[in-house]
């Protein structure tokens, strides 16, 4: 039965994702926090897993639904447990609990809470420590650990959970792949740590902010988010922000000292371009805002950085922006960075694909007889591939456009209901008008929830769980 072989990789994954709650342990003790909050969830995972795991099956193979699947299943039960602690330790109901779990895992960032600094240093470090685990992948987070399938079946899982049109190995082994892959994840944390606390913050609120920058997300330690630490700081996070935007590819072809080829990335390209071009006009709109000329240049990069990356970090009222900076921010929201990076959004590699695609249908039009091809990142593209971004492009709209009429019945207005639509489902903790969502309806908040986890799977496995076509066995 292929559902029972589905069972036991979800055994596997609870099991790996047990071994994660080591470090909420130690700042439990650490700073004298209750343990029980964590102890619960990781019983049950460890329980659980052991006890999925244990499962016989003869048949081994795994196939790309199985992968959409797995990934779906352990991305909901995995937001089910993160939300324990939560709701354990900060008084809050279970919905409240699950919407900030699953805003944390799918790097987010938005948040019921209106009022952060009176969280526990555990509760704090938690919400920060699964927006680092989500911004890799849950899944590629436990593959890290422990091999969840042998050979290139486990690419199955990493297609379906890593954001972008296509995963591919970049050495011989999975599990090799991957260790180069948080090796330079955790590199990039670290240093940002070292830089903050130049800056003179405390090494706890550093590892908290580099956690949240590094997985792309917007949970802060004050309630003012990053507005009150210097402009050198501001700087930091910015470069980080940007830099964890980037696809992880292009940082292995750096450590393998292959600059040229990573130099040549089309997409790479585009995305610093889109990037310049967003600062320069929003500097132009905002700069008389401003005292000095450096505070609106600082303040520009640092919120199209933020928008651009879903990560969702302010250091001033975004609300005062004139329209035209607004509706740009918007779209940089959407659109987001590279894929291969921790973001959220449509990607840029799928908007080159989508406008390659409509300059061939054009010139085809107009030479019906001539012969053209789309080529990305130095290499022919398959009509598969073409189609698929275009399903995909259609999809991401529709899902947008529902998950606006659904929390419209809250009673928010236009721009209100649009700015949250958009927030959770570019997975993009920026949002304009609103600051907490503790005033949501449970209704509104399960809704935007199920949006954030489209936007952080990319839809399909999602679609592929609840299909009424799915066959396990």
């Amino acid at each position: 039965m292929r559902n029972l072989l589905i069972y036991k990789y979800l055994g596997k994954v609870l099991l790996g994702f047990s071994f994660l709650f080591i470090f909420p342990f130690i700042i439990c003790l650490i700073y004298g926090d209750s343990l029980i909050p964590f102890l619960i969830p990781f019983l049950i995972s460890l329980s659980l897993g052991y006890y999925l795991n244990s499962f016989k099956v003869k048949g081994k193979g795994l196939y790309a639904k199985d992968g959409f699947i797995i990934v779906a299943f352990s991305w909901i039960i995995i937001s089910v447990l993160s939300a324990i602690p939560l709701y354990l330790g900060t008084n809050i109901s279970f919905v409240d609990a699950l919407f900030e779990a699953i805003s944390g895992l799918t790097t987010t960032g938005v948040s019921i809470y209106s009022d952060v600094e009176i969280l526990a240093k555990s509760m704090l470090f938690w919400r920060s420590y699964i927006i680092f685990v989500g911004g890799m992948g849950i899944l590629t987070s436990v593959m890290a650990i422990i091999p969840l399938a042998k050979g290139d079946k486990s690419l199955h899982i990493l297609n379906a959970e890593m954001p972008g049109p296509s995963v591919s190995k970049l050495t011989p082994g999975i599990k090799k792949t991957l260790l180069y892959l948080y090796g330079i994840y955790v590199s990039l944390t670290i240093l940002q740590v070292i830089l903050l606390m130049i800056g003179n913050i405390g090494l706890f609120d550093s590892l908290l902010i580099s956690m949240s920058t590094a997985g792309t997300g917007g949970f802060a330690v004050l309630n003012d988010s990053m507005a009150s630490y210097g402009m050198y700081n501001h700087c930091v996070i910015a470069l980080f922000m940007l830099l964890f935007g980037v696809n992880f590819n292009i940082y292995f072809l750096i450590v393998m000292r292959d600059l040229k080829t990573a130099l040549k990335s089309e997409e790479l390209k585009a995305y610093f371009i889109i990037f310049i071009g967003l600062v320069c006009v929003i500097l132009l709109n905002t700069y008389n805002m401003f005292s000095t000329f450096s505070e609106a240049l600082v303040s520009s990069l640092f919120h199209v950085s933020s928008a651009m990356t879903s990560t969702g970090f302010a250091i001033g009222d975004v609300n005062i922006y004139p329209t035209v900076c607004r509706i740009l921010i918007l779209c940089a929201m959407l659109l987001s960075a590279c894929s291969g990076s921790t973001c959220g959004g449509f990607k840029i590699s799928r908007l080159l694909i989508t406008l390659k695609s409509i300059k061939r249908d054009f010139l085809k039009a107009i030479h019906p007889n001539s012969v053209q091809t789309i080529t990305f990142e130095g290499k022919e593209v398959d009509d598969s591939i073409t189609k698929a971004v275009s399903s995909y492009l259609f999809i991401y709209v529709f899902c947008l456009v529902i998950i606006m009429i659904l929390v419209s019945f809250d009673g928010l207005s236009l721009s209100e209901t649009i700015n949250v639509a958009f927030t959770s489902f570019a997975n993009n903790g920026l949002c304009f008008e609103i600051s907490s969502f503790a005033s949501f309806s449970s209704f509104s908040k399960v809704v935007l929830s199920i949006g954030m986890l489209l936007g952080r799977l990319e839809i399909y496995p999602l679609l592929v769980l609840f299909s009424r076509y799915r066959k396990w066995s």
